[in-house]
């Protein structure tokens, strides 16, 4: 039986990685135009149609930081399995600007950072695994926001 873990390591921006469970990962698709969604806050980019779902796709710097939302034509979309129970939004999806990686992941390998609480709701977490720094996201929040949003 291992110790490890399955993560996939997401580029959200060229500085700045998320780290999430290998199984909530539904695909990495290459990106597509995006459908608009109207009157969408900056950080929700719009929605692709992914398997006969309608998924919105969101720019989790954009949501994070409360900055802009960039959207590179020559990235990534990366397709996630919604955990809550949400019927209308079974997955959703977020911009990368690189290749995610899988991230094999010991205990020793990872290290909790404290999080303050003032910085946003959508970072769960603060870790650093194998000397690089990533956030993990609150899913909860990020499903609460896109359900608002919607």
């Amino acid at each position: 039986m291992s110790n490890e873990i399955r993560g996939i390591m997401i580029p959200v921006t060229t500085e700045k990685r998320v780290l999430l469970p290998n199984a909530i990962i539904a695909e990495v698709v290459t990106y597509t135009d995006l459908q608009s969604i109207d009157n969408a806050p900056d950080w929700l980019s719009g929605k692709i149609d992914w398997r006969g779902y309608d998924v919105p796709v969101l720019c989790y710097n954009s949501l994070s930081t409360g900055g802009t939302a960039k959207r590179d034509k020559t990235g990534r979309v990366v397709v996630v399995k919604a955990l809550g129970d949400n019927e209308k939004i079974p997955y959703f999806a977020l911009l990368v600007e690189g290749v995610p990686r899988l991230q094999l992941i010991t205990q020793g390998d990872l290290q909790v950072h404290e999080v303050d609480s003032d910085i946003s709701n959508a970072i769960a977490s603060m870790v650093t695994v194998q000397d690089e720094m990533s956030e993990i996201p609150n899913i909860k929040f990020i499903e609460y926001v896109l359900a608002e949003s919607i």
